[in-house]
């Protein structure tokens, strides 16, 4: 197969798969009403709103939003083209963040099957990170991927400007908190070379440069607060913050499992073949420092799967060609495992691929559209009182007629005190009934699953005046 074919199937293969995995589920994200929300408001006032006004329970006032470039983003995106932009930015960014890696990754390699089928089991390890419609740190993984890009370009002899490094810090900064990833990424880099005797001084100055950096912004020295905060805020609860569990939940991410496992197996045999010091020591101290970190977190495993897919094949040498393999016996086997390798992804792919690609899809458990829809048709306003998965749902549909007790601004706008008293008050633990008077909603909408339903219904001064299969709505009665 000729270099230009070679590369043609390649890009056709993975861009298949991108948008048949990419599209098979799209439910949409629960943070994004809340960053549609705050995008509205600042595109109609050109003003950053308070705290209390979306929620009547939020702590803080002056919320310094390391994610308001984001929320215009998709503010603009939705106004534009409705859901199905939404849904398209997802694959957008999906496709320039595997591009990115891939051209990180193989450089002047050749665009090979055994390639193809490694980049596929990358795509299947970023997944969560872009299955639900487009979230705020998509464009982490875009200016990380193009970080690694540059940093092999430099590995290799290309030097990269360090203005480029403080023109995307600026941005990157004014759209995601994970901003923070870069800057650690620059410091840690920097301590490797040092301890190896490298070019450190070039990553210290970048280091201190794009910090100053990250300080243009509507925010200033609060952005790092409010970042540093959420970076330190208890995420007890949330799955995705958890370690990623191999039992008995064995088939969850199954992607980064994979890739883990093959990585160490492979990084375990290139240092017995060939040694520690013969080795890119740079390369694998990178490599396991991400395997470290994706283990304290499932939010983490995309990151790792970025850092193998830009740095690992570098490590290896080229895979052989089938005219190299005299044996027959040998080339047959060699030909059927690449077969393999690849028809599983496709097949897999052609089994999911959805014919509704670009639909929004609305969860029962963040987006309680029924019960929404009824407080609007009510016209009933005031206060709700609403569980943390429905509260960005109900703020984005219900603004300007009622302020949600919570929603997924959890570590910009309460103290996890806050998190935490709603919390029991849904499970009906502890001094639940407290919220019911300090201060007092004008609407309850509960889940009928949890476990506070059964004592609203008993609970005097409170009557239910609608419900469906998933949900209930509480008014209070008229004395």
């Amino acid at each position: 197969m000729s270099i230009p074919w070679a590369k043609i199937f390649f890009w056709c293969y993975l861009l298949f798969l991108i948008w048949a995995e990419a599209t098979a589920f799209n439910p949409a994200d629960p943070d994004l009403w809340h960053r549609l929300t705050l995008g509205e408001t600042l595109w109609e006032t050109g003003h950053f709103p308070p705290g209390d006004t979306f929620s009547y329970l939020a702590d803080y006032q002056n919320v310094a939003d390391h994610e308001w470039g984001s929320a215009l983003v998709f503010y603009a995106l939705y106004q534009w083209g409705g859901p199905s932009a939404i849904v398209g930015m997802k694959l957008v960014t999906l496709a320039i963040t595997l591009t990115l890696l891939v051209w990180a990754g193989l450089r002047q390699r050749t665009y090979s099957p055994l390639a193809a089928a490694f980049y596929a089991l990358i795509l299947l390890a970023l997944l969560p990170s872009f299955q639900s419609t487009v979230r705020c740190m998509v464009f982490t993984h875009i200016f990380f991927a193009l970080w690694l890009f540059w940093f092999q370009c430099e590995r290799h002899g290309r030097p990269i400007p360090t203005f480029f490094y403080i023109l995307t810090i600026i941005i990157w900064a004014n759209l995601h908190g994970g901003f923070s990833i870069g800057l650690a990424w620059l410091l840690g880099v920097c301590m490797v070379e040092a301890w190896y005797g490298g070019h450190w001084r070039k990553w210290l100055v970048r280091f201190f440069l794009c910090s100053l950096a990250t300080l243009v912004n509507p925010f200033g020295w609060q952005l790092w607060i409010s970042t540093g905060r959420a970076l330190v805020t208890t995420r007890r609860g949330f799955d995705e913050w958890a370690s990623v569990s191999w039992w008995p939940q064995l088939m969850a991410y199954p992607g980064y499992k994979l890739l883990l496992l093959g990585t160490v197996a492979g990084l375990v045999i290139q240092i017995y073949r060939h040694g520690w010091a013969k080795m890119d020591r740079l390369v694998i101290i990178i490599i396991g420092a991400f395997i470290c970190l994706s283990m304290t977190s499932a939010r983490h495993t995309s990151l790792f799967a970025a850092v193998v897919a830009a740095l690992l094949p570098g490590l290896f040498r080229q895979e052989p060609r089938l005219q190299s393999i005299a044996h027959p016996v040998h080339r047959l086997s060699y030909m059927a495992l690449l077969s393999g390798l690849l028809l599983i992804p496709f097949y897999a792919a052609l089994i999911i691929l959805h014919a509704n690609a670009l639909k929004l899809d609305y969860p029962d458990n963040s987006c309680p559209v029924q019960a929404v829809d009824y407080l609007q048709q009510q016209k009933i306003r005031g206060k709700l009182l609403v569980p943390f998965n429905y509260g960005s749902y109900a703020m984005w549909q219900l603004r300007g007629q009622m302020r949600v007790s919570m929603d997924g601004r959890y570590d910009l706008v309460y103290r996890p005190e806050t998190y935490r008293r709603i919390d029991g008050f849904f499970l009906g633990k502890g001094d639940w009934q407290n919220l019911l008077t300090t201060p007092a909603p004008d609407a309850i909408l509960v889940p009928i699953a949890d476990a506070v339903y059964p004592k609203l219904r008993g609970e005097s001064g409170w009557a239910e005046v609608w419900h469906n299969t998933t949900d209930a709505i509480f008014l209070p009665l008229i004395k």
